[in-house]
């Protein structure tokens, strides 16, 4: 270990490392690479810090105050940590603890136990926290929390490594041992035969530390081991403020709970801190304890967290946040996790689309013969097998061309669904397809290259930020090239509207049709052949080869339809007439319009409803013509009301319901008081009764529309006079939302999922705190150290009353297959929800009742108080704008008042600073009248800065800790109704941003806020129109004009010059910096072409010495003089261009004519 000679300060320590005995701390310093000298101690914090290096950590190590143990002094001790050193990623408590070994875990002494989250627990339980109940019964209460996400990927990375290779704890014990010779003693290990297990039964014998006096054969028997290395075990830990040095309760509670280990201070750190914690085994937790095993079980935990801390990488540390919190704007539990527990779950974040169940539910619709002749065509073959094809279109009717690339990797897909909305979206898509390369990548290497972890982490490691259609383009470009080879397959893309398929079109152009080497990815798109807004797909993908459908598909419907009478005449035999048959046949092809949607709703009908020959030939003799007029048919025939709820809940629920799940929600009404499962209909009976309008799919047992032209059909006629005649009860979009909100909210109002207090359900008992006075003498240790002796005990005890929760009923949860579907959407769905609605009050309680049972609510509230769930059901409101629950939360009052200003749960931002830069205006108006509009966040901007950034409208002027107006955030933004509203109040036009000390009218024009139409203005966020109001509110134009020409927006040149501005200096910038079309207006305006700069270099000088060749064509265009200079500064612009080596520019001048004059 050496001593570091370089200068440190507090915030370059991030890893903290707890010990409660010096020992530990003693092999803690131990595993240091190099010690750094103290740094000074701050007047709050009278701890004692050994700072030092572990590999490329900083470390800092401290010890509880001697003859001061347990959780709360733990917690005292961390708190001042944190606070002298801010930057403190992660915590660690390192040291010894009590094993509870047993028959599945073979605990032997010196063996290591780190603290593991399990279904239940976090990885510590604090064992004496909790209440006694009638009978004396014990009841914990509490879960306290699990380590960081950092810490439990880099125990997971340890454990996979360890199954391959031995622990590096020997070799780091034998290095302690050798640069620390005194320490060989008592860090040693103490030999097999010192490590006694007796009995549970037992007790110890006599009152020495020693087992010389106890029976050994009350030991108990165990294997011995071929090494005496120790071996590390993964569990829970027990932690309280009381010794365990009882067999019999060592063994009941690690029996009740899975506990592997006891200690005293860990408990006191989980819930604010989130440690890791490691403990070597010291003792086995029974009466027969002693010291002698001490020394050794601290350095093996030691050694662990240092091997430990070798596989966490600096880039986890620094992207965990900060332990320090701000108090003033933080309460308990409320943050929520930030960031991701691994990269399996960082990947599972990308995208929710399940690639592989789609493709295998879609590939079950193609029937066996069809789409052979597209397998064959030669322009697949060419591209499949990279003959210079890398992209294709099949356009046509939907053909179910699912075909199967799987023996060829990696291939991947996405379905454009019109069933699925939600996925019908350019980002969506390429979500997909990252996620996909991802798994890939994964499949094939043991970890991912370190630039995409990093761009990963970055867009997908925060559960706030939402990368756009850009920052997944930059992602997936970087995967696009580390998995060359690759089959890209999009499905039905005409279902995306023109904003998002076309973005998404001119992408792939750019990647896939500039390909040209035959091992390169390549991509196959299946639509239509006249998408809606895009003309065709071969104007945006140029190049692209095309196989059309047309045709090729009639033979794919002639093999559907032999196929489907087929199967169909081994149920039923339609008719004995063979020549019937083939007439239904050809009927049914030559009408088909290449649907094969049509041909099987014709055939389901003729098979449901004729039973004659004479009907037979009267079906085919009035056939439909087309789907809607099929469509029609079919909704004339419904006559069950469960038919229509069917439709409904189909059109209008956020995914397809199971069968099951349909099954239920079809048997609720919104005047129902209790569930019964006998108005359930049968599942046959409820397809069957919607008259082939939907399909059960036997992929994934979900119902869907036999086709999206259903759902279409339904809208189109929704309020006309056919609909009004066949579906009266058919709703608008915002009607149908709504109602299935309603129906959730009624499902979940049934007494099965009800939680209320009994009627006798307080308890008291007694809770030990820390006196009030503790927390001071922390605080202030040297002044309130001469009064200590007046204060004994640190502890009093209060009685607490505890309200126990019943259920009303514990059925099991699998039986109700609705009960997903509504815990997950009735919030959603209940954004238009009427305060005059027949549930309005079972939809006001399901918000405000906490129902730990059930888990009812999105929102996360940070603790278990009322207050903490109001907070949540608040923050919620405001981030999805959904104003019944807003109104719902504003009416509890004073609870919500003493919540409203704190940050919501994820964001780090209070409500009015989110709603304000999300621009939910509706949701501001609202929250004015109750939230503080002068509280300012981290960054000290208020609600305010955030609305004007975000170009949302303002009302006042206050500067930001940065020292950025309002005004001038808008204007560099290019926010004009933002830029609007703040001059009419009268914001500082001429206030200037601290950082770039640019006006707001500058930074608009540098940031090149302009437009063309009004149109165009909306979509690029106006920032013509912003320079404009700027002007007319009276400001100087020479400084915007030189930075909009500097930055060539000729848009904001035109309107400053056309506003009086001088154009001489800024043609000069525009020249320099080689903006053609500035300098063109410019001089078009009225510049002087020899207008000189201080050093005497005209506009063309400028343009030459740059090697701005278009430039310096255009000014000799417009007449500029080829040998004009300064006489005492300036040399010609041949030799300046020569000078700085631009041939193009020299060539240029001398066949315009220029000559050198000897410079």
């Amino acid at each position: 270990m050496t001593t570091a000679t370089m200068n440190f300060r507090h915030q370059d320590y991030t890893v903290a490392w707890i010990c409660a005995l010096p020992l530990e701390m003693a092999a803690a310093e131990a595993m240091l690479d190099e010690t750094h000298p103290k740094l000074p101690a701050k007047p709050t914090d009278d701890n004692t810090y050994i700072l030092g290096r572990i590999y490329d950590h900083n470390i800092v190590i401290a010890c509880l105050r001697s003859g001061v143990y347990g959780t709360t002094s733990a917690a005292a001790l961390a708190t001042q940590m944190q606070s002298t050193f801010q930057s403190i990623r992660f915590f660690l408590m390192v040291g010894i603890g009590g094993g509870a070994p047993s028959e599945k875990v073979d605990i032997r002494l010196g063996d290591v136990v780190v603290s593991n989250p399990t279904r239940d627990f976090g990885g510590v339980i604090q064992y004496d926290y909790g209440k006694t109940v009638s009978g004396g019964r014990f009841e914990r209460t509490g879960v306290l929390n699990k380590p960081l996400p950092a810490l439990l990927t880099a125990v997971s990375r340890l454990k996979a490594a360890h199954m391959s290779t031995p622990s590096k704890i020997p070799a780091l014990l034998s290095g302690m041992r050798a640069r620390k010779p005194m320490m060989r003693d008592n860090f040693t290990y103490r030999g097999e035969e010192q490590d006694l297990l007796f009995d549970a039964e037992y007790d110890h014998c006599g009152s020495d530390a020693t087992c010389n006096n106890c029976d050994i054969r009350r030991l108990v028997a165990r294997p011995g081991r071929p090494r005496y290395d120790p071996v590390i075990h993964y569990g829970l830990i027990a932690s309280g403020n009381q010794v365990v040095k009882h067999g019999r309760t060592r063994d009941k509670l690690a029996r009740e709970l899975g506990i592997l280990c006891f200690e005293m201070e860990a408990a006191g750190l989980m819930d604010d801190f989130q440690c890791l914690v490691i403990r070597g085994i010291c003792d086995y937790s029974d009466s027969h304890k002693n010291k002698q095993w001490q020394g050794y079980a601290a350095a093996t935990a030691a050694a662990y967290a240092k091997e430990l801390l070798s596989v966490v990488h600096t880039t986890q540390v620094v992207d965990t946040p900060p332990a320090l919190l701000d108090s003033k704007l933080t309460i308990r539990g409320i943050e929520g996790e930030l960031y991701v527990q691994s990269d399996e779950t960082l990947v599972e974040r990308i995208s929710n689309y399940d690639h592989k169940r789609v493709h295998r539910r879609l590939s079950q619709k193609r029937l066996v013969g069809t789409t052979q002749w597209f397998l064959d065509h030669p322009d697949f073959k060419a591209w499949f097998t990279g003959k210079n094809v890398s992209s294709l279109w099949c356009s046509g009717k939907n053909t179910a061309l699912y075909c199967d690339f799987e023996h060829r990797s990696p291939t991947v897909y996405f379905y454009c669904e019109n069933e699925c909305p939600g996925t019908l979206d350019g980002s969506y898509i390429l979500s997909s397809f990252i996620r996909q390369l991802c798994e890939f990548l994964r499949h094939i290497s043991p970890s991912y290259p370190e630039d995409v972890i990093i761009e990963l982490r970055k867009f997908f490691g925060h559960k706030q930020i939402q990368p756009d259609f850009e920052d997944l383009k930059d992602v997936f470009i970087r995967l696009f090239h580390y998995v060359p080879g690759t089959i890209y397959i999009i499905d039905g893309l005409d279902a995306l509207d023109q904003k998002h398929g076309i973005p998404l079109l001119k992408f792939f152009q750019s990647l896939f049709c500039s390909v040209k080497h035959p091992q390169e990815s390549r991509i196959l798109l299946l639509s239509r052949d006249q998408v809606p807004g895009y003309i065709n797909i071969a104007t945006f993908m140029h190049g692209i080869c095309q196989i059309s459908t047309s045709g090729n598909v009639m033979r794919d419907i002639e093999t559907y339809i032999e196929t489907s009478i087929a199967d169909k005449t081994m149920c039923r035999k339609l008719t004995d007439d063979t020549m019937l048959v083939e007439e239904i046949k050809r009927t049914l092809l030559t009408e088909s319009s290449e649907m094969f949607l049509w041909v099987h709703l014709q055939l389901e009908v003729l098979w449901d409803t004729c039973r004659t020959d004479a009907e037979i030939r009267s079906a085919l003799a009035t056939l439909p013509k087309g789907l809607e007029e099929t469509y029609g048919r079919c909704i004339g025939r419904i006559q069950e009301r469960c038919a229509i709820k069917a439709l409904k809940w189909v059109s209008f629920a956020t995914r397809p319901l199971h069968i099951e799940e349909l099954r239920e929600a079809v048997a609720i009404d919104l005047e129902d008081t209790q569930w019964s499962a006998e108005e359930m209909t049968q599942k046959d009976t409820l397809i069957a009764c919607c008259e082939n309008l939907v399909v059960a799919d036997r992929a994934d047992g979900c119902v869907r529309f036999a086709h999206s032209s259903v759902k279409q059909y339904l809208d189109k006629c929704r309020g006309g006079n056919v609909q009004e005649k066949l579906i009266p009860e058919y709703p608008t979009p915002e009607q149908g939302d709504r109602e299935c909100g309603e129906l959730c909210v009624t499902y979940l109002s049934f007494s099965d999922f009800s939680l209320q207090l009994s009627k006798h359900s307080v308890e008291r008992t007694a809770v030990a705190v820390p006196r009030p006075s503790f927390f001071l003498q922390q605080q202030f240790p040297r002044f309130f150290r001469p009064f200590s002796r007046l204060h004994q005990s640190q502890n009093c005890s209060i009685p607490v009353s505890f309200r126990t929760l019943h259920t009303t009923s514990t059925p099991d949860r699998a039986q109700y297959k609705f009960l997903d579907y509504a815990i997950n959407n009735w919030a959603v769905q209940t954004k238009q929800i009427l305060d005059t609605s027949i549930v309005w009050n079972k939809f006001q309680a399901l918000a405000t009742s906490f129902n730990e049972t059930w888990n009812f609510h999105p929102w996360i509230p940070g603790g278990r108080s009322n207050y903490s769930h109001i907070h949540g059901l608040f923050g919620w409101a405001v981030k999805e704008q959904h104003e019944p629950l807003l109104s719902i939360a504003l009416a509890t009052g004073p609870a919500l008042q003493r919540v409203c200003d704190l940050p919501l749960i994820d964001e780090r931002l209070p409500a009015l600073h989110v709603a304000s830069k999300l621009g939910y205006g509706s949701i501001v108006k609202i929250l004015l009248g109750l939230c503080n509009v002068n509280v300012p966040d981290e960054d000290g901007y208020t609600a305010l800065h955030h609305a004007a950034n975000k170009g949302h409208r303002v009302k006042v002027d206050a500067p930001s800790k940065s020292r950025c107006t309002p005004l001038w955030l808008a204007a560099s933004n290019g926010h004009e109704e933002a830029v609007s509203l703040l001059t009419e109040k009268q914001s500082n036009i001429e206030a200037k941003g601290a950082s770039s000390n640019q006006t707001p009218l500058s930074q608009a024009t540098r940031n090149g806020h302009y437009a063309v139409t009004p149109l165009s203005l909306a979509a690029k966020d106006g920032h013509k129109a912003i320079v404009k109001l700027l002007i007319d509110k009276g400001t100087d134009l020479q400084m915007p004009l030189l930075l909009a020409a500097e930055t060539g927006h000729e848009a904001v040149v035109q309107l400053l010059v056309d506003k009086g501005a001088d154009q001489q200096m800024p043609l000069l910038w525009a020249a320099a910096n080689g903006y053609k079309a500035a300098v063109n207006l410019l001089v078009d305006k009225g510049a002087d072409l020899e207008v000189i700069d201080y050093r005497g270099q005209t506009p063309l000088s400028l343009a030459a010495k740059a090697g701005h060749e278009a430039v310096v064509k255009l000014l000799i265009d417009k007449g500029a003089d080829l040998e004009a200079t300064n006489s005492d500064y300036g040399p010609v612009p041949l030799l300046l261009a020569a000078e700085n080596g631009h041939e193009a520019v020299v060539k240029l001048l001398i066949d315009k004519g220029a000559r050198s004059r000897g410079y």
